[in-house]
């Protein structure tokens, strides 16, 4: 294995790719105080989430130390000896409830190497070697400040697919520099296929069919999972510490014409389906509008009393110009002897539409031509939807005429109830 070789060699290309992005980014958050705010506002609450995980990592999870776990320990050291790391990190071990991971992180200003409990048992029954590698991985992202400088290109993580391809590159480069530093390639490979199929079968597993599945499965579904994950499939890891390790088992490659053929029907399927979705909907609004009633016959005489299609069964031309704040139209109605008390389905007589509208001139005028101060409809009183709806004008208009502030409606509430008035006098402070 040549140390020469470890760093992946796009892994350097998409830090600076992120790098450039990210100042970019930080300037123009620089430049605007409102992009200072959302950035520190992201910041703090990715510190929190990610401190208040770690935090119960530290306070539930076993740490390795010289009583705990000494031969672990004991590794651990070693193997951040031989990476010349000046701090060795502090590992812990975590319930996974089945999941086969570990991952290196930084909890205020001290490293942390985080195994789930699923890959340490694996180590405990037979695969030691495979545990140095999982470790040295780790301790690979430590040593080489992965951990700093994806906190340094954060902003560049929100351009879809560059940080990504930059993890994935970090991926490689650990995986060989963790091989190198066990200098057990084989064991390397049979870690990572644990991580596929787990720690009972990964022994059984034939590695070159499981590299064969680089070629054979091929399409742009796989494609796209990939560039979505901050990891490499296995079967690349796989093949990537084979090729370092100089072997000679055959090479296998994905079917990029496949890929390209695949992601071009995908994104013409898409957009088809797209450019479908709004021909159905143009369409379909089309013919609703066909429909529709002509806006200019919504309205008829005098251009207030709405079609008996969108009124309350009813409801009459004086409830309407009331509703409407129609002053001219409520005293032709009253003219024409309509009847002020008249109540349309829901007990709602003119009075009550004017206070809905909050209206104080037609309020007095209904008043003066005979409304009942004290009207209610199956809702409240009339003074009581003043106070509700905040209408505290007309709502000091209609005590003015005498209608009556302890008046229950029909809810069981007066209009002091809704105020929370004790006297008629401390109403009308509290409406002034």
């Amino acid at each position: 294995m040549d140390k020469s070789m470890i760093q992946s060699k796009r892994e350097n290309v998409y830090f600076f790719i992120s790098l450039l992005l990210s100042i970019f980014i930080y300037a123009a958050a620089i430049v605007s105080i409102i992009g200072i705010a959302i950035a520190i506002t992201i910041f703090i609450i990715l510190l929190f989430t990610n401190a208040i995980m770690l935090g119960s990592i530290r306070g539930n999870g076993v740490r390795i130390h010289e009583r705990q776990f000494p031969d672990v320990y004991e590794r651990v050291q070693v193997l951040a000896k031989e990476m010349e790391l000046k701090k060795v990190p502090d590992v812990f071990v975590i319930q996974s409830e089945g999941a086969l991971n570990a991952f290196a992180t930084r909890f205020f200003g001290r490293d942390m190497v985080v195994l789930y409990s699923e890959v340490f048992e694996m180590a405990r029954e037979q695969g030691q070697e495979e545990l140095d590698f999982i470790i040295a991985h780790e301790l690979a992202h430590v040593k080489r400040r992965h951990i700093w400088k994806n906190l340094l290109i954060l902003p560049a993580g929100f351009i879809p697919f560059l940080s990504e391809a930059y993890s994935r590159s970090c991926e490689y480069t650990c995986d060989r520099h963790a091989a190198y530093t066990i200098q057990n390639a084989p064991a390397a490979k049979r870690a990572l296929t644990l991580l596929g199929i787990g720690k009972k079968t990964y022994l059984e597993v034939n590695e070159d069919a499981y590299r064969e599945q680089i070629a054979t499965e091929t399409n742009a579904v796989v494609w796209l999972s990939e560039v979505l994950s901050t990891h490499p499939r296995l079967p690349k890891r796989i093949q990537s510490i084979e090729q370092f390790a100089q072997g000679d088992s055959k090479f296998y490659e994905p079917d990029h014409g496949k890929i390209v053929l695949g992601a071009t029907l995908m994104v013409g399927v898409i957009g088809a389906a797209y450019f479908l979705t709004v021909a159905l909907f143009a369409g379909g609004a089309l013919a609703f509008s066909q429909f529709l009633p002509d806006v200019n016959e919504t309205f008829i005489e005098d251009d207030y009393s709405i079609q008996d299609d969108f009124s309350i069964e009813g409801e009459t031309p004086l409830m309407a110009a009331a509703s409407m704040g129609d002053l001219a139209g409520v005293q032709e109605a009253l003219a024409d002897g309509e009847d002020v008390l008249a109540k349309d389905s829901e007990g709602t007589d003119a009075l009550m539409y004017a206070v809905y509208s909050g209206d104080t001139a037609i309020i007095n005028a209904l008043i003066d031509a005979g409304a009942d101060v004290n009207s209610s409809d199956n809702y409240s009183t009339a003074l009581g939807s003043a106070v509700m709806y905040g209408e505290h004008e007309s709502a000091l208009l209609l005590l003015e005429k005498g209608a009556d502030p302890a008046l229950p409606g029909p809810d069981g509430l007066s209009a002091m109830d809704h105020m929370g008035a004790e006297s008629e006098a401390e109403l009308v402070e509290m409406l002034e």
